[in-house]
């Protein structure tokens, strides 16, 4: 029997015994300050009701990313009911997460202890941490976008470890095929990049091609299995080469963007990879594979990151640096004190900025949450479960009348192309009015259901995200795009697009503020949306009806007689 000491002291217990706390906030129903773009975050609620009613990611609706984490959501919801969307949709992949990390950090501790918790620590940061390097807001919040950028990143640093500290063998052909596996059905530039990470451990030397061939066959299985139930990953890749063709641009204006936000590590990194050459020239390690030496993991894993960074900028990029730089620090342990203290210096540069960004906004929202105010809208459910400043809890109370009084002057804004204001989903005050917005909608639409005794079986919203299908009990209108941002992600009508939408009950349209994002959306699907009369249920929302439910039910004071 082990003596507590030794239990504590290692690295496996910690990562066991961090889930611990992570189930008792899921389990209650606590509330964090809402940050900028936070409404991506009700696309896991979506995603979720979806595949509760039966629909398949890919096959039954269009997705922005891979299908994993809206399974691994949704299935946290059940077992969850009172959890937190965000810190959910956080978490939801360490159930995977762990069981590929856990082996990695076993093997490390054999090794040694100290690197062991090394790669530890900012595994549980990162992967815990609902953070993105990037600010939107000046005040404390939590980042509830980009969270599939960080599920990626964290898959990508497993990956990392893997590759550079466990021995070629079947546990290495595991962990790689588990690794990417996770990051195809997640994001597919991730995907790609663990690849890019593959390839280099190959020509290395540090997986051997046999292992390399075990990987690829334990990773086409399951893909296999799913692809002949379902048929869901050549729907899944289908996706992604629409996504791929709406989202032509400029790479070099995307590498550009990336090189500018994260100078801060690319510099130090820059240098470092210099001094690298220079001390591989200068004192070559002959028992080093010329694809093994320093320069090319850095290299090559930087590389994969500005890659990565150009599809999703902003997020927790980079972290997979981490592994490599506790490779190099060992690699120049025998060096003399000159040349050693040059390479600690540089690579404190390339992985501290990320680290302390990510903790300090995390842990200064967790700081100031008690001091926030929180919303009581029961309605809209766990919606409900986010807090901020009573200042900015007015001003969104405020809108829902403003927007009412002030219709023609947002409607003037959109129709000229413009929105509210320049970063205007950003605005926490605007999300906070959305919660509310909708908590409105819900008690509308239930006292019309309940007036007409009528019961609208299925959903769909013409913005950009839809949890009332979750919120209601209902299904949702398939064959569309969920996170509709008719700029990026919404495909061109199809012939089953429109009978979808056509068979939806009902369509709902917000209107406080009409934006431009909503103006398109309604013009996108006009054509699907044609013949259904408009109800106004509330002065900030209308329900678009399907002709059946009118002429069965008699619904007639109030209706329009068009859609306008």
């Amino acid at each position: 029997m082990f003596p507590l000491r030794s239990i504590f002291s290692l690295p496996v217990f910690w990562i066991i015994a961090a889930i611990v706390p992570l189930v008792a906030l899921l389990s209650i129903p606590i509330s964090i300050p809402i940050g900028p773009m936070y409404w991506d975050t009700y696309l896991y609620l979506d995603a979720a009701q979806r595949i509760w009613m039966g629909q398949v990611p890919s096959v039954d609706f269009s997705t922005p990313v891979g299908p994993l984490p809206y399974y691994l959501f949704a299935a946290g919801l059940k077992l969850f009911e009172n959890a937190q969307p965000l810190l959910l949709a956080q978490w939801c992949i360490l159930p995977v997460a762990i069981p590929l990390f856990a082996p990695v950090l076993a093997e490390t501790t054999r090794q040694s202890k100290a690197y062991a918790f090394a790669l530890l620590v900012p595994f549980l940061v990162f992967a815990t941490f609902p953070a993105n390097v990037s600010a939107y807001h000046p005040f404390p919040t939590l980042d509830g976008f980009g969270i599939y950028n960080r599920h990626s990143v964290i898959f990508l640093y497993v990956l990392t470890s893997g590759l550079v500290f466990l021995k070629d063998g079947r546990r290495m052909a595991v962990l790689v095929a588990g690794a990417m596996l996770a990051l195809f059905l997640t994001k597919i530039t991730g995907f790609l990049v663990g690849g890019l990470f593959g390839l280099l451990a190959l020509l290395s030397g540090r997986i051997s091609l046999r292992y390399c061939i075990l990987a690829v066959i334990i990773f086409l299985v399951p893909l296999a299995i799913a692809e002949l139930t379902t048929g869901m990953v050549s729907a899944y890749l289908r996706d992604i080469a629409q996504l791929a063709t709406m989202n032509e641009g400029s790479l070099l204006t995307r590498f550009l963007t990336v090189a500018s936000l994260k100078l801060d590590v690319l510099l130090p990194v820059g240098v470092l990879a210099l001094v690298l050459i220079w001390i591989d020239w200068t004192r070559a390690d002959r028992s080093i594979r010329f694809f093994d030496h320093s320069f090319w993991w850095l290299s090559v894993v930087t590389a994969g990151g500005v890659i990565f960074e150009t599809q999703n900028t902003g997020s927790q990029e980079f972290i997979f640096i981490w592994p490599v730089m506790l490779m190099i620090f060992e690699r120049i342990r025998p060096l003399e004190q000159g040349p050693r203290m040059a390479v600690l210096a540089l690579a404190a540069f390339c992985v501290i900025p990320t680290f302390t960004k990510v903790a300090h906004k995390t842990l200064r929202a967790a700081v100031v949450a008690p001091t926030y105010e929180r919303l009581h809208l029961p309605e809209v459910r766990n919606m409900q479960q986010v807090s901020q400043r009573q200042e900015i809890i007015d001003r969104a109370i405020f809108l829902e009348t403003h927007y009412e009084n002030y219709a023609a002057a947002y409607a003037d804004l959109s129709a000229h192309g413009q929105l509210p204001s320049w970063q205007y989903y950003s605005e926490l005050d605007f999300q906070l009015y959305w919660i509310i917005s909708a908590n409105s909608l819900v008690e509308s639409l239930k006292a019309f259901e309940a007036k007409n005794n009528v019961r609208l079986d299925s959903l769909m919203t013409l913005d950009f995200t839809n949890p009332f299908a979750w919120l209601l009990n209902r299904d949702a209108t398939k064959h569309i795009q969920i996170g509709a941002d008719p700029y990026r992600t919404v495909p061109p009508l199809t012939e089953e697009t429109i009978r979808s939408v056509e068979e939806t009950a009902a369509v709902l349209r917000p209107k406080c503020p009409l934006t431009t994002g909503r103006r398109m959306l309604e013009a996108h699907y006009q054509e699907a949306l044609k013949g259904r009369t408009v109800v106004q249920i509330h002065p900030c929302w209308d329900l678009l009806l399907r002709p059946d439910i009118l002429a069965s039910n008699n619904l007639r004071p109030g209706l329009s007689p068009s859609l306008k």
